[in-house]
């Protein structure tokens, strides 16, 4: 069957799904592979001691749970999951969700995620139990790899032009039972201030609010 390069349409690759762009936008494609690249040695390598991790907490306690509220391609909620946290992703765009659910399913982590679709604002409120963390990145490009800019476009496209960050933060301060992390790139300002800490990693922050009394 011939694909109508006037439409957004997911194709099957050999070992993945792939979502290609309508030939306007310069045929970009889009693709989540756990097998190989990039994401499967990043899986195969993460570590409690990472950046993200310890923003979490997890290298000074037991894996706790935790809501990703703005998932994408969820590839910081598979490392958690990898790493033994409870994890429900949340992502706004169904094919997206559908990707990560595609590429998630037959991991040895997909029993500890959970990928809904949905506003975070309305999903985040309804959780229970409320989570540990909770784990916002509002959308940004801080990565310089073609691949990744590529991952960007269609994501931008495909979600649209929404702020919401500030207002996803206030609920989330509310809710989290520990902690909200927020991943910045370096020269980013912060959300809000005062953070409570701050984790350095190589092209990114995260910037650590704590809740619990």
């Amino acid at each position: 069957m011939t694909r109508d390069e006037e439409t957004w349409q997911l194709v099957r690759a050999v070992d993945r799904m792939e979502l290609v762009a309508p030939r306007s936008t310069g045929a970009l494609r889009l693709s989540l592979s756990l097998r190989q690249g990039a994401m499967a040695r990043r899986l195969a390598g993460a570590r409690p001691s990472d950046a993200l991790p310890r923003a979490i907490g997890l290298h000074r306690r037991a894996p706790p749970t935790v809501f990703d509220a703005t998932a994408g391609l969820a590839r910081d909620a598979m490392v958690l999951a990898r790493l033994g946290c409870q994890v429900t992703a949340v992502e706004r765009v169904p094919v997206l969700a559908f990707l990560v659910h595609e590429a998630a399913r037959s991991a040895s982590f997909a029993a500890r995620l959970s990928v809904l679709v949905g506003d975070a604002r309305d999903l985040l409120p309804k959780a229970a139990p409320p989570p540990q963390v909770v784990y916002l990145d509002p959308m940004f490009e801080h990565d310089s790899s073609a691949q990744v800019k590529q991952e960007m476009q269609v994501c931008r496209l495909l979600a649209g032009g929404a702020d919401d960050a500030g207002e996803l933060f206030a609920i989330a301060r509310q809710i989290a039972s520990q902690r909200v992390v927020v991943k910045r790139h370096a020269r980013q300002d912060p959300l809000a201030e005062p953070r409570s800490f701050v984790i350095d990693g190589e092209r990114v922050r995260f910037d650590v609010y704590l809740t619990a009394p």
